[in-house]
């Protein structure tokens, strides 16, 4: 677990609360099935303009990266299929399926390519990851928001026991959480929102949870408004910025590098540390499109897909395979690319 990241956190926190007790005492996904595949960042429409005079970072421009013909497409149905994660080891992936009426939670191999139903409710369950040492199964379910819509919260099931546990309890919107380490994983949270903005306009605030149910933590404020966050190195994240860009947000010092241009509005991004390659999509002409940012060269390389619009980007652990969700004939399905061929 980030033991420093942790001190810090727990020491402001500490101090913030003190402080507010002296003055006064305060209180501080789909719930009905959506046509979209989620209600993720890039689905939402932009909320702030570029601001002018921001510095734009330096980028040299790889050649494209000639890859839709290695294209493969591993799920198949007339019904949503997306929102895929690795496992550990790579050979697995889980995703959200809305083929039994509500969003649930299937594996599948993929080197066989055979799927299985992998938790079992008649709530909607969605944005499965795998915890880091690939023992359990992080996700985010409606089944406690008494058929509130976009009042999710936060699960853990074990594969092994078949049990399930409410690692946040909120009635505000609790989702997309990703794995730190064993023990922690980042997510976003609209606890601070304004209750009277439309849904894809709400603030977010970044929070710690625990796998030991230990209450979360905050991690970075609404003021902000993070979206489509990506651990990179100690205290250091990559969000999606309110104005659709990437950005490296430090938690020491609070400072936000951006990482891509103000031209391309991007979506969800995901990361290889070892190899230090950020793969997201990004909208132009209406249609999402893949890039691939080399975060040691500042190369930035566009993936051509030849015009499908790709969503929710996973690179696999070993950095060889890429997997995205893309819709095909009026449903969402999840497709990968081999990387080193």
């Amino acid at each position: 677990m980030n033991k420093n990241l942790i001190k810090k956190v727990a020491s402001s926190c500490f101090s913030y609360f003190l402080s507010l007790a002296l003055i006064i005492f305060f209180l501080a996904g789909c719930a009905a099935q959506k046509e979209e595949i989620s209600a993720l960042p890039e689905e939402q429409p932009d909320s702030l303009e570029v601001v002018e005079g921001e510095i734009e970072p330096e980028l040299d421009l790889g050649q494209v990266a000639e890859v839709a013909d290695q294209s493969v497409q591993i799920t198949f149905g007339d019904y949503h299929n997306g929102l895929g994660s690795f496992s550990p080891t790579g050979n697995k992936v889980i995703f959200q399926s809305s083929r039994d009426s509500v969003w649930q939670i299937y594996e599948i191999d993929l080197e066989d390519k055979s799927e299985q139903r992998i938790i079992i409710s008649d709530a909607n369950d969605e944005n499965p990851v795998w915890t880091t040492d690939g023992s359990r199964i992080i996700f985010v379910s409606d089944r406690n928001s008494n058929n509130v819509e976009w009042e999710r919260d936060i699960y853990l099931y074990d594969p092994t026991t078949g049990e399930t546990i409410a690692l946040t309890e909120t009635p505000s919107d609790d989702w997309y959480p990703v794995p730190i380490d064993e023990g922690s994983f980042i997510f976003l949270t609209e606890r601070e929102a304004d209750d009277e903005l439309d849904v894809y306009y709400k603030q977010n605030a970044l929070y710690m949870g625990f796998i030991d149910g230990t209450e979360s933590i905050k991690i970075a404020g609404a003021n902000i408004n993070p979206s489509a966050p990506v651990s990179w190195k100690e205290n250091k994240f990559i969000l999606r910025t309110s104005d659709a860009g990437l950005a490296v947000w430090s938690y020491d010092d609070g400072s936000m590098e951006r990482l891509t241009p103000s031209s391309l509005k991007c979506g969800t991004s995901t990361i290889n540390r070892e190899k230090d390659w950020l793969v997201f999509c990004a909208r132009e002409d209406d249609k999402y499109k893949l890039y691939l940012l080399d975060l040691n060269t500042n190369t930035l390389q566009l993936i051509d897909t030849q015009g499908i619009d790709v969503r929710y980007p996973q690179i696999s652990p070993d950095g060889s395979l890429l997997l995205y969700t893309a819709e095909i004939n009026g449903y969402f399905q999840m497709f990968t690319i081999d990387l080193e061929r």
